[in-house]
């Protein structure tokens, strides 16, 4: 990958596309901006929506991404898509830092990955790409442990030794020193770091280096590999460190392993070669936001409070002695009783990926949503319910207060009513000095 350009852009952002596999000359490329697509990258991409289904459509003039954020690998470029934070439409080098120091904080907080050094505040940015945020959070993480202490395990070893080590093996002796009587052919045990799990490691290293663009990067990597010198360069795809067995022992080992399968996977053949496994890191932000939202509400529940996520799963109907419309609401609150069961309902939220608009009526809240929580109001019984939407760094105090709705339910005791909250939650809720 070395040599290849960025492409940076933001979600639902229309890339336009340059006619022709090549440009013509660098004042093509100034005159872009950077930001485009050759016509050969765009039907690269395109065949990588066949595998990642919605990922983006191709429009008049361009390629229109969808909700789904991360990085993309082609021949010629890496597409690095970054979640819209802001509300206003035109991008700036600016709102894309922000933009990249948001997504690695969700990340972070929905504990899929393991991000290091990254601010947490609004006026923190991220400036470099984010693939090479990536790597350097793998290279800070595989650091970490060989700080702790290689891993090592037995390893079988079966050789021509010089004195008996392990097991004789008489067969296999008699077939390869026949002529050679000074030697034993042995099966043996060593206890080494030279192991699957650290070659994952190595391979992953010796991967990603050429990736690598900025020079403090370049840096962190010299002084990772020294750590990982003494283990063997050998062959692994993602697939390979996703069959290694996890186990009690290994489990410090967990978020290093998970960064070199995603690493691994971006190795994988280029899209234009019809890989069956796509090599990207992509990220749908709505089922990311969902779970940043549920990383924030297990933190604030404290031991009175129990969150689930995705349910639980409930019937809003019956037809007959068969249940329909099941209803799954993204996060549930509940009640501790006492002995520690699981109490009352407290809360129903409800995540949305969207960007609401203060001067709008209601403030751009859609009218499906709130019928969706009424049903989940109706079926868990309760009337505490909150929409959750991600507050752009645009908004302040001076925007007002989200608006909340009350809704009289005759099937609930008088004078209750279902009280729903339109809540705002900021992108860099984490302190800085957890990342």
């Amino acid at each position: 990958m070395n040599g290849l350009r960025t492409v940076t852009v933001l979600e639902h952002e229309v890339i336009p596309v340059i006619s022709g596999n090549e440009l013509r000359s660098d004042a093509d490329v100034v005159l872009a901006g950077g930001t485009f697509l050759t016509e050969a990258e765009a039907q690269a991409l395109m065949r990588f929506n066949d595998l990642r289904r919605g990922f983006c459509q191709r429009v008049s003039g361009g390629v229109k991404l969808a909700q789904y954020c991360g990085i993309v690998r082609m021949q010629t470029c890496v597409l690095e898509v970054l979640p819209k934070i802001g509300m206003i439409e035109k991008r700036s080098a600016d709102e894309l830092a922000r933009s990249r120091a948001a997504l690695l904080t969700m990340l972070h907080s929905a504990r899929q990955m393991a991000i290091t050094k990254v601010g947490a505040v609004p006026q923190q940015a991220v400036q470099a790409p984010l693939l090479d945020v990536f790597i350097e959070a793998f290279l800070n993480c595989a650091l970490e442990q060989a700080r702790r202490g290689l891993l090592s395990r037995y390893v079988p070893h079966i050789d021509d030794l010089p004195v008996v080590k392990g097991r004789f093996l008489a067969q296999g002796h008699l077939r390869r020193n026949f002529a050679r009587p000074h030697l034993l052919h042995c099966e043996y045990d060593e206890f080494t770091a030279d192991n699957p799990y650290n070659r994952a490691i190595r391979t992953t290293l010796d991967v990603c280096r050429a990736w690598i663009s900025r020079a403090t990067t370049q840096r962190l990597w010299f002084e990772t590999h020294a750590r990982f010198a003494s283990i063997s360069t050998v062959s692994m795809t993602a697939s390979d460190v996703a069959r290694l067995p996890r186990e009690r022992m290994t489990r410090r080992y967990e978020p290093l392993l998970i960064w070199c399968e995603w690493l691994l996977a971006m190795a994988s053949p280029a899209v234009s070669a019809g890989a069956t496994q796509a090599p990207g890191l992509l990220f749908d932000m709505n089922k990311l936001f969902e779970a940043y939202v549920s990383s924030l509400e297990e933190a604030a529940a404290g031991e009175r409070r129990i969150v689930h996520r995705q349910g639980p799963v409930e019937p809003l109907a019956s037809n007959g002695a068969t249940d329909a419309f099941h209803l799954k609401p993204d996060i549930s609150v509940w009640h501790v009783a006492t002995g520690g069961a699981e109490g009352e309902i407290d809360r129903v939220l409800d995540a949305k990926w969207k960007r609401l608009d203060p001067h709008a009526s209601n403030w751009g809240v859609n009218q499906a949503d709130i019928y969706q929580l009424l049903a989940y109001a109706l079926r868990y019984r309760c009337l505490r319910m909150e929409l959750v939407y991600p507050r752009p760094d645009t908004i302040t105090a001076s925007s007002g207060a989200p608006p909340v709705f009350n809704i009289k339910v005759p099937a609930f005791a008088d004078g209750e009513c279902v009280r729903i909250k339109v809540r705002m939650v900021s992108l860099w809720q984490l302190e800085e000095t957890s990342l």
